[in-house]
């Protein structure tokens, strides 16, 4: 190692593994190599420090909570972090007098996102794991949970066996990680296989090339939540599977916009191409149309296209310079021949014979894109929702009949709803939640205007709004036409509601549904008053629809995009497991 290389070391790990014992014993080891050694004992968020019933709490909020507390706790730790950590560094200058400077902190980037256990793509998680790029080396020290219990005296075995998932939850966004056994080893042992770590970290620097090159991932979508035309799931899937990869890797969202320009958010950059101002039909085209220019002119390393209507594909494959995995959120061109009589399909077909690798979200359009594209490697990762802890109170309860989702009333089947409640002559009211093109918008206000019984339309709703709709409405109706995999019904079966829906392909993931021959109006009006009347029934389908959803939560999903991610790229990485935020609950 040159005398002038500056070692910065974070120790991590749950309590009881050793980390203050072992920075002091590191230290030592170190300064007998020739190094100055500046330590730093970063304690994190002083409001987690105060003692608590006699014990000091040393991890802040509970498991599972994020809210405005967690993240102003998690902004002071962090603040503690580069605080301490920025004073060791310039204490180590001043005293170093020309030999090799070795930073190391009890504590690092690594403890804060164990502790806090942010979402995924949050601002906390980014900002947690761009402050771990300022590190060379994480030690990740781990023992055997009755082993840190003895240590520590202050935890439990199942409490400790909790922290050590979520240290090797976490222990995938930091690059320059080397895992140290401290229960079955002296700490002598343990400091001295540290100390070699060091060293050979600073003398071959492969961990600070890990550290530096960012594969660049672009994720294409016409969509996105702000587009006053759709805004649909299929754009907040895009941002969430964004906001996973931010951590990881350089991610690009290229989307549609009225004026083109380009901004980061969360960690994340956007580029807007100026499509939107050709309207919700047009647009969709011209994006088609300006795609392949950006798949030329734009780095990247792995482009994720989401199929756009009509014919979904842009035939990226034949534009890019590197991977391009097709996101088949919406297979549209059999939808979208019925609906226009244009054979949409046939360009559909067409493209999809030049993917190598495409995602779908269901078995259904798996079978499709295998039938036209046989050599293609086809992941099936469905949509998912965060997932509220139920009140078992509310299963079965209900006050109206609740239609959430864009407002298209071919597609989503809004007149055959409408069709059926006046038929079924409920006596809950029908609410229909959802905003769409002025077009489309002004075909259901007729529909309304025709349509008999008591039915609202509420526009758009979102955050609070949309969670009190949920958890009042006694069940969910998804009359769709056709749907991809139907993001609405996963979010009514997250608050435990019983779904109504047409028995299309696409829709058999469902679990407590109640489904109906398609199309059938008659028999749609009969489910939805005989759901209607049946408060029992309604308890017992919601509790098997709340079991069925929880297999679709964030962490399972945002795992098989990194993984998939990894291997289209060759990225290393500790491997993520998905359920650590799911075993402490």
């Amino acid at each position: 190692m040159s005398r002038r290389r500056r070692m910065v070391v974070a120790v991590s790990g749950p309590d009881g593994a050793g980390k203050s014992s072992l920075v002091q014993r590191l230290a030592e080891v170190l300064e007998e190599r020739g190094f100055f050694v500046a330590t730093a004992y970063c304690y994190g968020c002083f409001v987690c420090r105060r003692p608590a019933r006699g014990r000091a709490r040393r991890y802040g909020p509970e498991p599972g909570s994020w809210s405005w507390v967690s993240r102003s706790h998690a902004v002071v730790d962090v603040t503690d972090l580069l605080v301490r950590l920025a004073s060791a560094r310039l204490r180590g200058r001043l005293r170093a007098h020309g030999r090799p400077l070795g930073v190391v902190t009890d504590r690092g980037p690594l403890d804060g996102l164990a502790k806090f256990d942010p979402p995924p793509g949050s601002r906390a998680a980014v900002l947690f794991t761009s402050i771990g790029r300022r590190y060379d080396l994480v030690l990740l020290l781990d023992a055997p949970s009755a082993v840190m219990a003895a240590r520590d005296g202050e935890h439990s075995r199942h409490e400790l066996d909790e922290w050590r998932d979520r240290y090797r939850g976490w222990a995938g966004h930091e690059p320059s990680l080397v895992r140290l056994d401290t229960g079955a080893q002296s700490p002598a042992a343990v400091a001295a296989e540290a100390a070699e770590a060091v060293i050979a970290a600073g003398e071959s620097g492969a961990f600070k090339a890990a550290r530096a090159v960012r594969r660049r991932v672009v994720i294409s979508s016409f969509d996105s939540p702000g587009n006053r035309d759709y805004g649909g799931g299929g754009a907040e899937v895009v941002e969430m599977v964004a906001g996973w990869l931010a951590s990881h890797f350089e991610v690009t969202v290229v989307t549609a916009a009225r004026h083109g320009g380009a901004e980061v958010r969360d960690g994340v950059r956007y580029r807007y191409l100026p499509a939107g101002w050709a309207g919700p039909r047009a647009g969709q085209l011209l994006f088609h149309a300006m795609l392949p220019f950006w798949a030329r002119r734009l780095p990247h390393d792995l482009w994720i296209e989401s199929f756009t209507p009509p014919f979904s594909t842009s035939f990226l494959p034949l534009f890019s310079r590197a991977r391009v995995v097709g996101l088949a959120q919406s297979l549209s061109g059999e939808s979208m021949w019925r609906r226009y009589r244009v054979p949409f399909f046939v360009v559909e077909r067409l493209g999809l014979r030049f993917y190598r690798d495409v995602v779908v979200l269901n078995d259904a359009d798996r079978a499709l894109v295998r039938r036209y594209s046989p050599s293609a490697t086809i992941q099936v990762i469905p949509n998912c929702v965060d997932l509220p802890r139920l009140d078992e109170r509310l299963l079965g309860h209900g006050e109206h009949v609740l239609f959430l989702g864009r407002i298209d009333v071919w597609l989503k089947g809004l007149d055959l709803l409408l069709s059926a409640y006046a038929r079924g002559a409920l006596a809950m009211p029908l609410l229909v939640a959802g905003a769409g093109t002025s077009s489309e918008e002004r075909k259901l206000a007729a529909l309304l205007a025709a349509t008999g019984g008591d039915v609202r339309w509420l526009g758009q709703v979102t955050g609070q709004r949309k969670r009190d709709l949920l958890e009042r409405c006694a069940f969910v109706v998804l009359p769709s036409r056709h749907e991809a995999f139907g993001l609405a019904a996963l979010e009514a079966m997250a608050y435990g509601k019983p779904v109504v829906h047409f028995d299309l392909p696409s829709l058999r993931w469902m679990g407590g549904d109640v489904r109906v021959r398609p199309f059938d109006l008659g028999a749609l009006a009969r489910e939805m008053r005989a759901l209607a009347d049946d408060e029992t029934a309604r308890r017992e389908l919601g509790r098997a629809a709340h079991a069925a959803a929880q297999r679709y939560g964030p962490e399972q999903m945002s795992q098989r995009y990194l993984t998939l991610v990894r291997q289209l790229l060759g990225s290393p990485g500790v491997d993520v497991r998905p359920g650590y935020r799911a075993a402490r609950k």
